[in-house]
């Protein structure tokens, strides 16, 4: 057997041969699955990012039904069932926000609104910038009005204050530990020892003693005047005198708890003569007065025997040269707070006034049967008095508000300055006898800062609340709930027009909003589908900002925008995670934030998608010849009306063209609360 029993070398070859050859098979298709994993996985990604993208379209069409026709209670229902990843809520990466300039040749341009800590940039290199005015605009869910009623007033007369809708039931009120339910219309009186929380914004009057006057501020004011054309006003019983003044014709409405009618007021043809309405009310209890009128105006009111209230100036400012004086007899209180004495003349009349001095003279002059138009030769502050008692804010002279650092007293007998936690801005109360009513306002509006600068580029300036800047996701809600940080802004622009040194210049809005949000991984992670602000974005495949439906606006005809902001929050009970979602999104709110004529309208985006939206808007503008042969030259772009990008290395910014025309601007604000469930 040994002698027959031999090896076989070219077998045993031929077998390594094969196991070698099927080795290198095997890893060559190791090597090939291993190269089509990213192709595998890119296709996984289309496909998830293209179903996503096409149930987010359908999200998108019932939130702009909603946030443009709805009204509060209106809710749809929508499925959202995701291939694979998640779905989740990012509360700190979205926002946007808007400016609009109220004089021809303006710009107002902010950029770091949005970034939770205290620095905000402004730029406005037409002239000089006098001060800036920051209010919080309390936005979103669980984020009430709060306000604080002062101390020297017994009592506080509210009621839900009226907008372009009216809220779905009662209005929560909370104060004192008690909860209050009030209706649109309905009026109540509360301690004033205690501070007051409200699911929506009120109207309020603060009452010290058995009489007083007041300037009520319109439902919505024209952000450059001040003025409105209707008023809700809660009143205390007993007689009140209503005088609307405007230097216009007016056709007014009015409706108390008992009665109603209409008057066409006619303005005299005669010059530097106003035009005003007075009504006598008597109350049997506290009760709502609605007053409308079909141009712009200012009310006044005055209750009992004696009060005192501060005029806005025609820029919509109280430091100011030109007024409109009410009627009503009493006393004109003009205080100078200039370095030159102020010549301040009337029809027929006039009277100078020393500077840093106060004088009271006796109103309406001599044959004056109207409202008067009041003009100065220096900045001056004007009030209306009767019998030199009452109680009201004095406005500062750095910022021409009621909020600021430098103030100028009158003829009070006691002032009380109550300083801000940060000491960025005072506040000035002014006492005469034991009456006096003024109008109450929440704790987040019109904190002004002065700015005192002329400059080209970016100014630096300082927001009036806690910086939130680096602090965890659960501190900032809470800090919006709260108040200790605002949970979206309006900032007014005060400075240099004509003659005026506190003209309200122009106006922005910064509104923090949440995005909904998939996230999913194909060869790369970080990979998301989103929802923010009506517009659907991605970053899918390479990390690059793509807009896949962008924001909704409406145009024209002629130089006309409009724009309804979808501000979407998720409710407290609303869960996150994968699998089938089912959403219920409800309208709260539809606020109307402004409606006049602008002559710079701007827009710029929070967040990594900026500029592909600044780019995706304008889209168009490559039809315009003139941008073809001038690229870049917004100057002597005459063919197009649109979107234009502005180039900036801060966040994406772009600017409604118009070659110079007057805009039509209306902007809108629809609250949206959304609860997600397990499906």
């Amino acid at each position: 057997m040994r002698i027959n029993m031999r090896r076989d070398e070219e077998a045993v070859s031929a077998a390594v041969a094969t196991v070698l050859l099927f080795g290198g098979v095997i890893s060559i298709i190791g090597i090939m699955l291993l190269s089509l994993m990213p192709i595998i996985q890119e296709l996984e990604g289309s496909l998830k990012r293209n179903d996503m993208q096409a149930q987010m379209e359908i999200m998108a069409h019932e939130v702009t039904l909603l946030s443009e026709t709805g009204l509060p209670g209106d809710s749809a229902q929508i499925e959202l069932i995701p291939v694979d990843g998640e779905l989740r809520w990012d509360r700190l990466r979205g926002g946007m926000w808007y400016s609009a300039s109220w004089y021809d040749g303006d710009t107002f341009r902010i950029q770091g609104a949005l970034d939770l800590d205290r620095e905000i940039d402004v730029r406005h290199p037409q002239g000089h910038v006098q001060a800036i005015c920051y209010e919080d605009l309390r936005l979103g869910p669980d984020r009430p009005f709060i306000f604080t009623p002062i101390s020297q007033s017994d009592s506080v007369l509210i009621t839900p204050k009226h907008g372009l809708t009216i809220p779905l039931g009662p209005v929560q009120i909370e104060h004192n530990g008690v909860e209050h339910s009030l209706s649109i219309g309905e009026v109540i009186s509360l301690d004033s020892d205690y501070q007051i929380k409200s699911s929506h914004d009120l109207v309020g009057l603060q009452i010290r003693g058995e009489s007083g006057s007041a300037l009520i501020p319109p439902s919505k004011a024209d952000p450059s005047t001040g003025k409105g054309q209707h008023w809700a006003i809660p009143l205390p019983k007993g007689e009140t005198t209503i005088e609307v003044f405007s230097d216009d014709d007016m056709l007014i409405q009015w409706k108390t708890p008992s009665e109603s009618g209409d008057i066409a007021v006619v303005q005299s043809p005669a010059v530097r003569v106003a035009n005003s309405w007075e009504k006598k009310v008597n109350l049997s209890e506290i009760g709502l007065v609605e007053i409308m009128t079909d141009v712009d105006a200012h009310l006044m009111v005055t209750n009992g025997e004696s009060g005192k209230t501060s005029l806005l100036g025609e820029e919509g400012n109280y430091l100011s040269k030109h007024f409109i004086a009410p009627h009503q007899s009493g006393k004109l209180i003009i205080s100078n707070p200039s370095l030159n004495a102020a010549t301040v003349t009337w029809k027929n009349g006039g009277i100078s006034v020393p500077s840093n001095q106060t004088t009271e003279i006796d109103w309406p002059p001599v044959n004056l049967q109207n409202a008067a138009v009041v003009e100065s030769s220096e900045n001056v502050f004007l009030q209306w008095g009767l019998n030199t008692s009452g109680m009201n804010l004095l406005p500062a002279i750095d910022t021409g508000q009621i909020t600021g650092m430098k103030f100028l007293g009158d003829n009070s007998n006691n002032f009380i300055n109550t300083t801000s936690e940060f000491g960025d801005y005072s506040t000035m109360l002014a006492i005469n006898g034991d009456s006096g009513i003024m109008v109450l306002e929440d704790d987040g509006a019109m904190r002004c800062i002065e700015v005192d600068q002329t400059a080209s580029g970016w100014i630096s300036t300082t927001l009036p609340w806690k910086s939130m800047n680096g602090v965890p996701e659960g501190q900032i809600i809470t800090s919006w709930q709260d108040g200790d940080h605002p949970a979206s802004i309006e900032i007014t622009l005060i400075g240099l027009e004509g003659d005026s040194t506190h003209a309200n210049l122009a106006t922005a809005w910064a509104f923090h909003i949440s995005r909904l949000t998939y996230e999913f991984d194909t060869s790369i992670t970080g990979l998301e589908v989103a929802w923010s602000a009506g517009a659907i974005i991605t970053n899918h495949p390479e990390l690059e900002p793509t807009i896949l439906l962008g924001p909704t606006d409406r145009q024209g005809p002629g130089p006309r925008f409009s724009a309804t902001i979808p501000s979407m929050h998720p409710t407290k009970t609303s869960v996150t995670g994968s699998g089938s979602m089912d959403l219920e999104i409800s309208l709260s709110m539809r606020e109307s934030l402004v409606s006049t004529t602008a002559y710079d309208v701007r827009r710029g985006w929070v967040g990594p998608y900026g500029d592909a939206i600044a780019s995706w808007a304008s889209t168009s503008l490559e039809t315009s010849e003139d941008w073809i042969v001038n690229p870049g030259r917004v100057d002597l772009l005459n063919d197009y009306v649109g979107w234009v990008p502005v180039p900036t290395v801060g966040p994406s910014e772009a600017v409604w063209h118009t070659a110079g025309e007057p805009i039509q601007f209306n902007l809108q604000i629809s609250t949206l609360d959304v609860e997600i469930m397990g499906a």
